[in-house]
């Protein structure tokens, strides 16, 4: 479902990853997905923004 949501959306390769990561979190329920590029996943949905924080 998600690889034919982000082919719909023409995501380059490295975005459907993203996307990928992004599903599992969600479907994991994580309070926090860290990433170093947090703009690969803001563009990714409102439930995918709250969770993203760059590590400190």
């Amino acid at each position: 479902m998600t690889i034919v949501q982000m082919a719909a959306l023409n995501f380059p390769g490295g975005g459907i990853f993203d996307a990928l990561i992004a599903q599992a979190a969600l479907k994991a329920e994580v309070a926090v997905l860290l990433t170093l590029n947090p703009n690969h996943f803001n563009r990714l949905g409102n439930a995918i923004v709250d969770l993203v924080q760059v590590p400190e």
